[in-house]
């Protein structure tokens, strides 16, 4: 081989080596951005699970006042018609 092959055979492997080492630049920056975007994604299922979560909470609060209340009336209505038993009987 004269000098004007080693030359190409340099430069092509030069030009392989830099090409490998920007590829692997470039996964190696590419894999944390992915990253990052799946966890986003992540975070914002369950932000809404969250608010899904305190939605049905507050819904759940809701209906046991308004049971707790219901029952409250039934015990004062219930005691009312003891004592009118009581009077009767």
């Amino acid at each position: 081989m004269n000098g004007d092959e080693w030359t190409g055979v340099i430069f092509g492997m030069g030009v392989l080596t830099l090409g490998t080492i920007i590829l692997v630049v470039v996964l190696v920056q590419v894999g944390p951005l992915l990253r990052a975007r799946t966890e986003k994604k992540a975070d914002s299922r369950y932000a809404e699970l969250v608010q899904r979560y305190e939605q049905l909470a507050t819904d759940l609060e809701t209906q046991q006042r308004t049971t707790a209340e219901g029952v409250d009336e039934l015990r004062t209505r219930t005691v009312e018609i003891e004592r009118i038993l009581r009077d009767v009987g």
